[in-house]
Protein backbone atom coordinates (compact mmCIF):
# COMPACT_ATOMS: atom_id res chain seq x y z
CA UNK A 1 0.00 0.00 0.00
CA UNK A 2 1.09 3.45 -0.77
CA UNK A 3 2.25 6.05 1.84
CA UNK A 4 -0.63 8.48 3.36
CA UNK A 5 -1.05 12.17 2.89
CA UNK A 6 -1.34 14.31 6.38
CA UNK A 7 0.58 14.84 9.77
CA UNK A 8 3.24 12.30 10.60
CA UNK A 9 0.81 10.89 13.79
CA UNK A 10 -2.45 11.12 11.21
CA UNK A 11 -0.32 9.10 8.79
CA UNK A 12 1.39 6.53 11.59
CA UNK A 13 -2.68 6.58 12.80
CA UNK A 14 -4.47 5.86 8.88
CA UNK A 15 -1.84 3.10 8.35
CA UNK A 16 -3.35 1.03 11.53
CA UNK A 17 -7.06 1.67 10.39
CA UNK A 18 -6.57 1.24 6.93
CA UNK A 19 -5.02 -2.16 7.63
CA UNK A 20 -7.47 -3.53 10.42
CA UNK A 21 -9.94 -2.48 7.96
CA UNK A 22 -8.48 -3.87 5.20
CA UNK A 23 -7.74 -7.38 6.75
CA UNK A 24 -11.37 -7.63 8.21
CA UNK A 25 -12.94 -6.71 4.85
CA UNK A 26 -10.78 -9.10 3.46
CA UNK A 27 -12.00 -11.82 5.88
CA UNK A 28 -15.92 -10.84 5.82
CA UNK A 29 -15.46 -10.85 2.04
CA UNK A 30 -13.39 -13.26 0.75
CA UNK A 31 -12.78 -16.07 3.36
CA UNK A 32 -16.57 -15.55 4.47
CA UNK A 33 -18.49 -14.26 1.65
CA UNK A 34 -18.92 -14.44 -1.76
CA UNK A 35 -15.92 -12.63 -2.98
CA UNK A 36 -13.73 -14.22 -5.18
CA UNK A 37 -9.49 -13.27 -5.01
CA UNK A 38 -9.92 -11.66 -8.58
CA UNK A 39 -12.76 -9.50 -7.60
CA UNK A 40 -10.21 -8.30 -3.89
CA UNK A 41 -7.65 -7.69 -6.02
CA UNK A 42 -9.65 -4.93 -7.65
CA UNK A 43 -11.18 -3.80 -4.26
CA UNK A 44 -7.64 -3.23 -3.27
CA UNK A 45 -6.19 -1.52 -6.61
CA UNK A 46 -8.95 0.85 -5.76
CA UNK A 47 -8.00 0.98 -1.83
CA UNK A 48 -4.65 1.86 -2.78
CA UNK A 49 -5.88 5.14 -4.47
CA UNK A 50 -7.13 6.25 -1.27
CA UNK A 51 -3.92 8.36 -0.17
CA UNK A 52 -5.65 10.51 2.50
CA UNK A 53 -5.14 9.80 6.30
CA UNK A 54 -8.16 11.54 6.99
CA UNK A 55 -10.11 9.36 4.89
CA UNK A 56 -8.65 5.70 6.42
CA UNK A 57 -8.93 7.27 9.85
CA UNK A 58 -13.29 8.25 9.27
CA UNK A 59 -14.02 4.96 8.01
CA UNK A 60 -12.17 2.50 11.23
CA UNK A 61 -15.62 2.18 12.78
CA UNK A 62 -16.90 1.41 9.29
CA UNK A 63 -18.33 -2.33 8.69
CA UNK A 64 -16.04 -4.48 7.05
CA UNK A 65 -18.61 -5.31 4.68
CA UNK A 66 -19.19 -1.91 3.47
CA UNK A 67 -15.62 -1.17 2.26
CA UNK A 68 -16.82 -1.66 -1.14
CA UNK A 69 -19.30 0.68 -1.27
CA UNK A 70 -16.98 3.43 1.05
CA UNK A 71 -14.26 3.21 -1.97
CA UNK A 72 -17.37 4.12 -4.05
CA UNK A 73 -17.44 3.64 -7.72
Amino acid sequence: MPPLEGSERAAAWAVRCRHQLLAAAYTALVLEGQTTEAEWAAVEDTARTVTRAGWWIDQRSSEPDELTELLGP
